[in-house]
């Protein structure tokens, strides 16, 4: 039997981070009800996207039983110093990104293109804004929805593992 080693796990991520990384949220299937339905890894798109969030900040961790960083279902990891096969990803929305009845649905991509004309400082994009949609690596389906509003601003956390 044939393996991904942790070593090119990591390098993986390695070239994750030479990519452009954003986070798509999006309001999710009107059918979907109280309980979303399981993602989909055939995948490619969100549903119904609201827009594209810039990652904000990341770094490398390990899952770690005493770490300083908790993430849902319990799990917890450190920081670590050297790249690893898990990547720490924080996006922060400001007041007015994101706006939408309920985030239920998010997923990060690498390598999406915006349309030219745009301010370089921007670092959310609305779907008309997006030239190319790039390539959807993470995908999940919010049990509890978020909802974004003009006086409110918001944030998602994730680890990236491969």
């Amino acid at each position: 039997m044939a393996i991904v080693t942790y070593s090119a796990r990591t390098a993986l991520i390695q070239y994750l981070l030479s990519c452009p990384i954003h986070l798509g949220i999006g309001t999710g299937s009107s059918n979907w009800g109280s309980t979303p339905d399981p993602p989909d890894y055939e995948a490619t798109t969100l549903i119904n996207e609201k827009g594209r969030k810039k990652l904000t900040r990341y770094f490398f961790v390990n899952e770690d039983d005493n770490g300083d960083i908790s993430m849902p279902g319990g799990r917890k990891y450190k920081q670590s110093a050297v790249p690893t096969r898990e990547l720490y990803c924080h996006f922060v929305f400001d007041y007015g990104e994101g706006v939408a009845d309920a985030i239920r649905e998010v997923g990060i991509f690498i390598n999406t293109k915006i349309k030219d004309g745009l301010p370089k400082s921007q670092t959310f994009f609305t779907p008309d804004q997006i030239k190319d949609i790039g390539t959807l690596v993470m995908l999940e389906h919010l049990e509890t929805a978020d909802t974004f509003t003009p006086t409110k601003k918001g944030g998602y956390e994730t680890i990236l593992t491969i």
